[in-house]
Formats: structure tokens, C-alpha cells, sequence
């Protein structure tokens, strides 16, 4: 993190309490694409994540690459897709 040396990064907190769930990921997860040029984008992660309610932080992770991967459909990606995921107990 920090490309740019005098650029003014802030460090912001996030407190998370039992039950929330912590969802990390790359560009390539939001901006994966299918054959129509159609982005997967924010909305469809935030609606999945809601969909994994109760489910536990590897099964929602496995959950979310599941539905980009129907999303796409096979086309060829340009950047690598990396999610994390944290259920709090």
C-alpha cells in the first residue's frame, strides 16, 4: 500500500463485533468480466455476501468465487482475483 510517497494516505478503523462479517479483496474480484464485457462490479459481491449469512468465512469466501465464476462464464481474466474473508465469533 502507498504507491505514492507524498501522497496524504489516511489509516482509517473498523471495529467489527460477533457475527459481522470482514470481506477483503482485489479488483479482479469487482472488475471480473464475462463474454459481454459485463463487470461483476461491488454489487453483486455485496448482494452474495448478504446470500452467506450463517455461513462460515471459508464456505462464504468459496460462495463468492462460485458466483463470479458462473459470472464469467469461462472468459478470460486479466488480473489476478484474491478475496479474504473473517466471520467474527
Amino acid at each position: 500500500m502507498g504507491l505514492l510517497p507524498a501522497f496524504p494516505y489516511r489509516q482509517p478503523a473498523l471495529e467489527l463485533e460477533s457475527g459481522h462479517l470482514f470481506v477483503s479483496f482485489t479488483d479482479g474480484i469487482s472488475e471480473a468480466m464475462n463474454a459481454a464485457d459485463q463487470e461483476w462490479g461491488e454489487d453483486r459481491l455485496i448482494d452474495q455476501a448478504w446470500k452467506s449469512a450463517g455461513l462460515s468465512a471459508a464456505e462464504t469466501m468459496r460462495e463468492i468465487i462460485a458466483a463470479v465464476d458462473k459470472f464469467v462464464a469461462g472468459a478470460k481474466q486479466h488480473d489476478d482475483m484474491t478475496i479474504i474473508t473473517a466471520r467474527i465469533r
